[in-house]
């Protein structure tokens, strides 16, 4: 295969799944850094600048990047042993599900419970996406696709940001919901994403 024509429907099909389980990853990750400083001195009741806030939103965050690196280890395993399609649904879920649960934390270890699991949807959906595509797409293409993938993160970012600015009226808590859209592509995913051979 030398051109994207030659593509089959199954590679596209996989391509465009992982890439935008990706850009939603990307988003999902970064609603946090955008409002963390508020919302975490409002379930501690304390002020912004208190540094409790800033221990408690560190430790936050340290277990949301240990989540991360857990999830790609088990969804992983979950890919070896269900395929890659159903794994990246589950990531996919997990993600949205636990993103969107942040909005009922009323302490703040409960956002860090959120936050670390969905980590674990994140992280996994990095490692079943990225094997989605090497067992799909052509060997010498790798490269590029890895560009492609990297470049969906940085766009589920700006995504965040766009939420965060045009929801800036709002409790912090409520752009948490907004990481419950991608459980939507998993729809999509479940019928139009064979497994891989």
């Amino acid at each position: 295969i030398t051109s994207l024509r030659e593509l089959s429907p199954h590679q596209w099909k996989s391509g465009i799944a992982a890439w935008l389980g990706w850009l939603f990853d990307g988003l999902d990750m970064h609603i946090y850094t955008l409002v963390w400083t508020v919302f975490v001195a409002q379930l501690m009741g304390l002020a912004e600048d208190n540094p409790e806030v800033g221990t408690k939103g560190a430790i936050i965050q340290a277990s949301f990047l240990v989540g991360w690196a857990l999830g790609g280890a088990f969804f992983g395993r979950i890919g070896d042993l269900l395929g890659r399609s159903k794994a990246l649904m589950l990531t996919i879920l997990t993600y949205a599900l636990f993103t969107g649960l942040s909005y009922f934390a009323q302490n703040w270890w409960h956002l860090m419970a959120c936050r670390f699991l969905s980590a674990l949807g994140i992280g996994g959906e990095w490692a079943v996406g990225a094997s989605l595509l090497s067992e799909t797409w052509p060997k010498n293409w790798r490269p590029w696709i890895a560009a492609v993938l990297q470049s969906a993160v940085n766009i589920g970012v700006l995504l965040a940001c766009l939420a965060g600015w045009m929801m800036s009226g709002l409790e912090p808590r409520y752009l948490f919901l907004v990481g419950i859209l991608p459980a939507l592509l998993t729809l999509w995913i479940r019928k139009a994403v064979p497994e891989t051979e």
